[in-house]
């Protein structure tokens, strides 16, 4: 069979199921695959070959619909089939609620049509759940940069007045000799630099990256060494790392110094819990994923997990945003210069909460020529 035409298959960012009349799966491209449609011996490519060839297929291998649906999906996805023969046409249904045996749910748009030369049916699959993640990676992508630029806005009209006050305090040193003028001019004096210091890295621009392939698991090392070993004494420390994970293009440096922020963070986090902190690192190769409204087909997925007391609600919607902190003492740069850096390798950081873990994402899109080099290899 044509490679080309193969290629073409599962290079579709539709997800395509091809059914036969009893309702069973005969294969599909890479799109369904990596979308929540891997059953077993569903996506055998060899069975499209046969499909086209109009060759038998082992039936025993094939799975069947009933079995990965409920009764009440099932019966509609069987309805749709038959008036897509009745009217001789593609049918379509929006917004389309699948529950699966297991009570999961997901809601697609979804096209049968058949095809009257091989004897099939194409089922055509867009997730609206994945539509919804393109709109919302896309919207947080334009609200976040919004409010960089607010921030490096106000920081320039705040630095010209904070280098008044730290004069005028420096020329009333000088006239006050006192213990208790002294003490508060100390204090103007110290806040000012501080501000300075918040102030100029909001103005600073990022420094230029060293862009070179390197490896992300000696790159994570780097960053617990860099953590210490007093840090992580009474941490419990889990790792697991996904060795197919092919080598990054990027700056290994400002990766390092991304993670390492998230990382401090989540162990600052959990230094008010007094039993059993957790730190989870582990990494993984994620499929077909938003970044800023484009669909990548392979990331690399890094997440970091603690099971501190999570994001307080007030500023879980602004928490990468510049000067936003939970922590009475933190400037709120951390997570903002972490996403910075992530977007020049072309990712994304997000977070949730589940089962008492707070999980920070990062998604890095892999190289398709890495992937092709570690499956060479």
């Amino acid at each position: 069979m044509d490679s080309n035409f193969l290629k073409a298959f599962n290079e579709l960012a539709t997800e395509i199921l091809l059914v036969d009349d009893d309702l069973r799966i005969l294969t599909m491209n890479d799109a369904a695959a990596s979308n929540g449609w891997n059953f077993e011996n569903s996506i055998d490519l060899n069975s499209l070959s046969k499909i086209i060839n109009k060759q038998e297929l082992d039936e025993s291998k094939l799975t069947e619909l009933k079995d990965v649906f409920d009764k009440e999906t099932y019966e509609k996805l069987y309805d749709l089939k038959e008036l897509a023969v009745t009217n001789a046409s593609s049918i379509t249904q929006r917004d389309f609620l699948l529950t699966f045996v297991d009570n999961n749910k997901k809601t697609i748009d979804i096209t049968i049509s058949r095809s009257s030369e091989f004897d099939i049916f194409i089922f055509e699959i867009f997730q609206v759940d994945s539509l919804n993640m393109i709109i919302d990676s896309t919207r947080s992508f334009s609200y976040q940069k919004i409010a960089a630029g607010l921030a490096r806005s106000l920081a320039h009209e705040v630095k010209n007045p904070l280098s008044g006050i730290k004069g005028s305090a420096q020329i009333l040193k000088k006239k006050y000799s006192d213990d208790f003028s002294k003490k508060f001019l100390k204090i103007i004096v110290d806040e000012t630099d501080r501000l300075n210091e918040i102030v100029t890295k909001i103005l600073t621009p990022a420094k230029k990256p060293d862009l070179n392939n390197f490896n992300l698991h000696e790159a994570l090392e780097r960053v617990l060494n860099l953590i210490g070993v007093d840090e992580l004494k009474n941490i419990e420390l889990i790792k697991s790392y996904d060795p197919s994970i092919p080598d990054l293009y990027g700056d290994k440096n400002l990766f390092i110094q991304a993670v390492l922020n998230i990382v401090q963070n989540a162990i600052q986090a959990m230094t008010i819990k007094l039993d059993n902190p957790i730190l989870k690192i582990s990494t993984g190769i994620s499929f077909r994923q938003p970044i800023n409204g484009k669909v990548y087909s392979t990331l690399a997925q890094i997440c970091i997990e603690d099971n501190g007391p999570g994001i307080d609600e007030s500023i879980r919607d602004q928490i990468f945003f510049p000067m936003v902190s939970s922590k009475d003492s933190g400037s709120g740069l951390g997570l903002s210069i972490s996403q910075d850096i992530i977007r020049v390798h072309g990712g994304s950081i997000s977070f949730s909460r589940k089962d008492a873990f707070t999980k920070f994402s990062i998604l890095i899109p892999i190289n398709e020529s890495m992937l092709i080099g570690t499956a060479n290899a």
